[in-house]
C-alpha cells in the first residue's frame, strides 16, 4: 500500500473537489436508505391506519408523504451531482498525475530513461495512470463513506434496538471488509498479470508495427504474430479469472444482504410480539438493512481490482525512484561567446570507456572536423557537452565558463545540436522546423532549407505543408538528415554541432551542403563541430581533430597534417 502514498498526496490539490464528491455521496446514500425505510414505513402504517375508520382520519399521510418525496428528489439530485463531483475530481486527479509524471521524468535525461523502452514509457504515461481511477473513484471515496454511513446507521438503529444495531454492523463489517479482502486476495495475480500482459501486448503491437517490413523479409512474422496470441491469450485468461471472482464476491454479497434481511426480520418478529417495536418499525428496520448495503456493494469489485492498481503505481513508481545525476548552476552567460574547452576529459558508459583524457579547444568562429572510427567516442563528446552524462574526470568549458555553473535554459541557448539518429516527428515540415524557433517566418525557413539542399524537392511537393510521416518515414534517409540539419540551422546559436550530417548523402548533394554550411557560419559567427568519419571535404575546415579509442590522436590545419607523412590523417588518406 506504499506505493500508493505518492498519489494519495497529490488529492490535497482537489481537496474541494473530493469532499464535495464524498459529501454528495453520503447524502445520496442516506437518501437511498431513507427513501426505502420510510417507504416500508409508510406503506405498513397506512396499511394499520386504515384498519378502523377512527384510526385512518387521525393518521397524517402527509408528513411522511413529503418525506418519501424529500427523499426520492434528494437521492436523484445527490446521485447525479455525485457523479459529476468524483468524477470531475477524478479527471482533474489524472490530468495532474500525467503532467506530474512528466515533470519527475524530464530532467533524468537519456542516461535513465534509456532503460525503459519508449512503448513502455508511453504505456505507463497512459495505461497505469488510467488504472488509478480505480483509487480514487472506487476505493477511497466509498471506503470513508461505508465507514460514516455505517456508523450512523447503526447510531439510529441502536434507538430502537442495540443487538439489531450490532447484527447490522457485523454484516456490514463482512461485506464491507471481509468480502473487499477477500476480492482483493483472488484478484490480486490476475490483476498484476492484466497490467504487465497490457504493457506486453502493447509492446509487441508497436514492435510488429514498425518491424513489419524486417519481419516479412526473414520470415518472422508467423512467430512474432504467435507470440503476441500468447500473450493475448494470458491477458484474455487474467480477465477471466477476475469476472469469476467478481461473480463469486457479488454472489455472496447478495447472499449476506438476504441473510442479514432474514435475521433482522426474526428479531423484529420477535420484539413485535413482546410489543418492543411496533409493525411499521420492523417493517422500516428490514428494509434500512437491505438499503444498507449499498454502501458496501461496490467495495469487493474496487478492492479485487486493487491489485491492479498497486501494479500500476509500483510501475510509476519504478520510473519516479530514478535520480538524475546532473545539478545545474545559476548562470546565463560566460564572458565569452561561441568558446568550447575540453580540459583532461575521462567518461566511461558504466565500465566501458569512451572519452580518455580528452583535452582540446575550438575557439570562436572556428568550424572544425571531429574525424574518428565508429565507437572512438565522437559522439560522447555532444552527450557530455549537453549535459545528457556527466564526466568522471576533467572540465568541460563554454563560453569561458564550466559548464556546470550554467542553468539549463542557459545551457541550451548556447548550443544547436543535430544528434544521431535523426528524429522527427509525425506532421509537416513547417511543424517539425518551427521546433527550434516558433517565431520564425517563411523566409527564413526556405533559407535553412536551401542550405540543407532540400528546397527543391519541396516545391515539387506542398512546399512547408508537405506531411513527412512518423519519424519522416515519407522521407528518404538522406531527406531526413537534410531536414534535422534546417532545423538545427534554424536555432540561432553561437556554438553548432553536427553528428554525422552527411551520412547517406552522394557526393555531389555533400559538396553542395558542406560549401553553403560554412558560408552560412562564418557569416553568423557561428562555431562549428561536425563529426564525421568520412574524409571528403575536410580541407575546408579551418580544424580537424582525429579521435581513436576516445583519445585525441592529432589536431591541427588539414594542410599541414597532410602533408606530413607520420600523421595519422596521412595514412588514412593513403589508404
Amino acid at each position: 500500500m506504499r506505493a500508493l502514498l505518492p498519489f494519495i498526496v497529490l488529492m490535497r490539490h482537489h481537496l474541494g473537489w473530493v469532499l464535495l464528491g464524498g459529501f454528495l455521496s453520503l447524502l445520496t446514500l442516506f437518501s437511498a436508505i431513507g427513501l426505502l425505510a420510510l417507504s416500508g414505513w409508510f406503506i405498513t402504517a397506512t396499511s394499520l391506519a386504515g384498519l378502523t375508520l377512527i384510526s385512518a382520519q387521525a393518521f397524517n399521510y402527509y408528513t411522511p408523504g413529503a418525506g418519501v418525496r424529500g427523499f426520492a428528489i434528494l437521492r436523484t439530485a445527490g446521485r447525479y451531482g455525485e457523479r459529476i463531483a468524483t468524477h470531475e475530481a477524478t479527471f482533474r486527479l489524472l490530468s495532474d498525475l500525467r503532467c506530474w509524471f512528466y515533470r519527475e521524468l524530464e530532467p533524468l535525461g537519456p542516461r535513465q530513461v534509456a532503460i525503459f523502452r519508449s512503448s513502455d514509457l508511453l504505456n505507463r504515461i497512459v495505461s497505469d495512470i488510467d488504472a488509478l481511477d480505480n483509487l480514487y473513484l472506487r476505493v477511497l471515496v466509498p471506503s470513508v463513506m461505508a465507514v460514516i454511513t455505517t456508523a450512523l446507521l447503526a447510531l439510529f438503529v441502536s434507538f430502537y434496538d442495540t443487538y439489531l444495531a450490532w447484527v447490522l454492523v457485523l454484516a456490514l463489517f463482512a461485506g464491507g471488509v471481509l468480502l473487499p479482502l477477500l476480492g482483493h486476495s483472488l484478484g490480486k495475480y490476475a490483476g498484476r498479470t492484466q497490467i504487465s500482459s497490457k504493457a506486453a501486448l502493447r509492446n509487441g503491437w508497436l514492435d510488429l508495427i514498425r518491424g513489419m517490413a524486417d519481419l516479412r523479409i526473414y520470415g518472422a512474422s508467423q512467430r512474432h504474430s504467435e507470440q503476441l496470441l500468447s500473450q493475448d491469450a494470458q491477458l484474455l485468461g487474467a480477465q477471466v479469472k477476475m469476472s469469476w471472482v467478481n461473480g463469486l464476491t457479488s454472489g455472496l454479497m447478495v447472499m449476506l444482504a438476504g441473510l442479514t434481511m432474514a435475521i433482522v426480520l426474526f428479531m423484529g418478529i420477535e420484539r413485535l410480539a413482546i410489543a418492543e417495536l411496533s409493525g411499521p418499525q420492523v417493517v422500516m428496520l428490514v428494509l434500512a438493512s437491505i438499503a444498507a448495503f449499498e454502501v458496501v456493494a461496490g467495495l469487493p469489485v474496487a478492492y479485487q481490482y486493487l491489485g491492479k492498481t498497486l501494479a500500476a503505481a509500483a510501475r510509476l513508481n519504478e520510473v519516479l525512484s530514478s535520480t538524475s545525476d546532473v545539478s545545474y548552476g545559476d548562470a546565463e552567460q560566460g564572458p565569452d561567446s561561441g568558446r568550447v574547452v575540453f580540459n583532461n576529459v575521462s567518461f566511461a558508459y558504466q565500465s566501458t570507456p569512451a572519452i580518455n583524457h580528452f583535452s582540446l579547444s575550438v575557439n570562436p568562429g572556428e568550424t572544425l572536423a571531429v574525424l574518428g572510427n565508429t565507437g572512438s567516442g565522437k559522439s560522447s563528446l555532444i552527450n557530455l557537452l549537453a549535459r545528457f552524462w556527466e564526466p568522471q574526470t576533467g572540465r568541460i568549458s563554454l563560453n569561458g565558463l564550466a559548464i556546470t555553473n550554467y542553468t539549463e535554459e542557459a545551457l541550451r541557448r548556447q548550443i544547436s545540436v543535430m544528434s544521431q539518429p535523426v528524429k522527427l516527428f509525425s506532421g509537416s515540415v513547417r511543424e517539425n522546423l518551427q521546433l527550434a524557433n516558433p517565431q520564425a517566418t517563411d523566409e527564413q525557413l526556405w533559407q535553412v532549407l536551401e542550405i540543407a539542399d532540400l528546397d527543391q524537392f519541396l516545391h515539387q511537393e506542398r512546399g512547408l505543408d508537405h506531411f513527412i510521416g512518423e519519424n519522416g518515414q515519407q522521407l528518404s534517409g538522406g531527406q531526413r538528415k537534410r531536414l534535422a540539419l534546417a532545423r538545427a540551422l534554424l536555432y540561432k546559436a553561437p556554438i553548432l554541432i553536427l553528428d554525422e550530417p552527411l551520412e547517406g548523402l552522394d557526393l555531389e548533394s555533400a559538396e553542395k551542403i558542406i560549401q553553403r554550411l560554412l558560408i552560412f557560419c562564418k557569416t553568423q559567427n557561428t562555431t562549428l563541430i561536425m563529426i564525421t568519419h568520412h574524409l571528403v571535404h575536410l580541407e575546408r575546415f579551418d580544424r580537424i581533430a582525429l579521435l581513436d579509442s576516445g583519445e585525441l590522436v592529432e589536431e591541427g590545419q588539414y594542410d599541414v597534417l597532410a602533408r606530413q607523412s607520420s600523421s595519422r590523417l596521412s595514412e588514412l588518406l593513403i589508404d
